[in-house]
Formats: structure tokens, sequence, C-alpha cells
């Protein structure tokens, strides 16, 4: 099995809390490894809080289920060259056989 449509490599990155001497913790996000795949866009999703209209862009990124890496809803892509990142809401090892993933994402910037 495997998505149609033309390739695009997103970078996935993973953070690490660090705690400074204030006592407080900081993500600090590394790429782990580049991933090329289908990145579809799927639509918009409007919504309202603290009386504020925000516009969520969700995409799926359709790619094979890379090796010794488990990609979970702690993670982010990024996209090279660009400011776009992307937030995992859902990863689906689709078919249960570990060969290809279907990942939803939000964008975010």
């Amino acid at each position: 099995m495997s998505a149609r449509g033309p390739k695009t490599e997103l970078v996935l990155q993973r953070y690490a809390l660090t705690s400074d001497r204030g006592g407080q913790s900081t993500k600090t996000w590394s790429a782990k490894r580049k991933i090329k795949g289908v990145l579809a866009f799927i639509g918009d999703d409007e919504r309202v809080r603290a009386d504020k209209e925000t516009l969520h862009l969700r995409f799926q990124f359709w790619c094979h289920s890379p090796k010794g890496l488990n990609i979970t809803t702690k993670d982010e892509f990024s996209r090279i060259g660009t400011i776009f990142r992307y937030r995992i809401v859902y990863s689906d090892d689709i078919l249960e056989r570990g060969h290809m993933l279907k990942i939803d994402l939000i964008q975010i910037k």
C-alpha cells in the first residue's frame, strides 16, 4: 500500500523537558529524523477560545513507518525552508502491520 501524490519531506521533532535554575521546565525541541511522505490538506477547523476565533488547518501525512521510531502526539513535524510546524493529533498504523502510517496534523506557527 502506498499513498499517492507529491512527496514532501518533514522533520520529526521531539521535545525533552529541561529544568531552568528557577525550578521551571522548558521544552527543548530536537530533530529526530527526516521522513518522506504525502502531505494532504484535509480542511479547516474554526474554534472560539476566550472570545477569540482561531482557524486551524488540518492535514494528513501518509508515510512508511520509520524503523526504530515511535511517532506520538508529543512530537511535531516541521517543514524544511518554511516557518510551518505541524502538531501531531493522532498517529494510526493503518492495517496494524507496521508498514504505513496515517498521521493527523494541525498546522501551527
